[in-house]
């Protein structure tokens, strides 16, 4: 056997440029390059070329991507800020992480996370999630 990680996600959306200012003004990624009608994005603590690109197209159907908090705060003030831009999210608690639910504009899932598994959480999560109040 062999190991592997995820290296990029590349998405087909329906308007480029409002799935761009999505993830680089709520989720802190950046664009790296343009070209035609894709564009590459990286999170700021990476240092691979791009972790996300995305094509003007027809999405092929729901995905679900997953963002990690770097700490506490930065968990708190990413719900304080789409609280504050009227983004709809709901809030859960799934025992390993906290865990901000929301959608991209191409109905695509998008879970902003922080892992509790160090700070008094569980350490599986077996699929169990419960409301949180925001």
């Amino acid at each position: 056997m062999y190991t592997t990680r995820l290296t990029y996600v590349h998405l087909y959306v329906r308007h480029l440029e409002a799935s761009v200012t999505f993830y680089t003004r709520f989720l802190d990624l950046q664009v790296v390059e343009r070209f035609g009608q894709t564009s590459l994005l990286v999170s700021s603590e990476n240092q691979a070329h791009f972790e996300l690109a995305l094509s003007q197209g027809e999405p092929s159907g729901p995905v679900a991507l997953g963002f990690a908090a770097a700490s506490e705060a930065d968990f708190q003030a990413a719900q304080e800020f789409l609280l504050l831009e009227g983004v709809p999210f709901r809030k859960e608690d799934r025992g390993v992480a906290q865990v901000l639910c929301l959608k991209d504009p191409d109905g695509n899932a998008i879970e902003l996370f922080l892992d509790r598994r160090q700070a008094g959480g569980r350490d599986f999560w077996r699929g169990e999630s419960r409301a949180v109040e925001k």
